[in-house]
């Protein structure tokens, strides 16, 4: 994992959809709400089957111009490995069976792998320390979030496990492309309100205890 700042490693399957999405997706929104702060948070994508060294589909381009204003330029799909795993704080991956293929890669990244939507729903169970502070590092939130996130994979999982993925949208309709963005970026947000807003200390505690009293506490 990485010494300084932190990365974070966002995976699919072929690295040209919903992995670049969700990247652009997070740096956009990092960017927005932490300025230059934003660049301790180092985001990069890769596919378990990647097309290696193709660029974003060009429907997931268009949605994404729309969404961030700009076109995403200069990524290009890349095969996932345990180099990058190893390297990356965060592996934020799109299916169950992302997850099971990192894991595969290298078992010690099981505490630090997530489906996307599965963090966002932990994150928005975490009690907070208060509102977001102007001059929050990321970084710190990152980490705080990451530490206290494990504990409540159980106690906030839902009913159906397959709620935890996110449909691959290759061949898909424009509107399924836009519909997944749309998503993809509610997962980011509830994310960073956490990063913002890092969990309270006695929140992580009890969830390390094993407690699932924290998993139904407002912010």
């Amino acid at each position: 994992m990485s010494a300084a700042a932190f990365t974070v490693l966002v995976v699919c399957t072929a690295n040209v959809h919903r992995s670049p999405m969700a990247a652009a997706l997070l740096r956009h929104r990092l960017d927005e709400r932490f300025g230059t702060r934003a660049a301790r948070v180092r985001v990069g994508s890769a596919g378990t089957r990647a097309l290696t060294g193709h660029g974003v589909d060009p429907t997931t381009a268009r949605v994404l111009a729309e969404v961030t204003g700009t076109a995403p330029a200069g990524t290009t799909a890349r095969q996932l490995d345990e180099h990058l795993v190893h390297e990356a704080d965060a592996v934020l991956v799109m299916t169950r069976e992302h997850r099971a293929a990192v894991v595969d890669l290298l078992p010690a990244a099981q505490r630090r792998t997530f489906t996307l939507p599965e963090l966002a729903r932990i994150a928005a169970a975490l009690p907070r320390c208060g509102p977001g502070r102007a001059d929050a590092d990321p970084a710190a939130g990152w980490r705080a979030l990451l530490a206290a996130a494990p504990a409540l994979r159980g106690p906030t999982a839902p009913a159906d496990p397959a709620a935890d993925d996110v449909a691959d949208v290759h061949l898909r309709p424009e509107a399924e492309h836009r519909s997944t963005a749309q998503r993809l970026a509610a997962a980011v947000e509830d994310v960073l309100d956490a990063v913002a807003a890092p969990p309270r200390a006695a929140a992580q505690r009890s969830a390390s205890s094993g407690s699932a009293s924290v998993a139904v506490s407002g912010w």
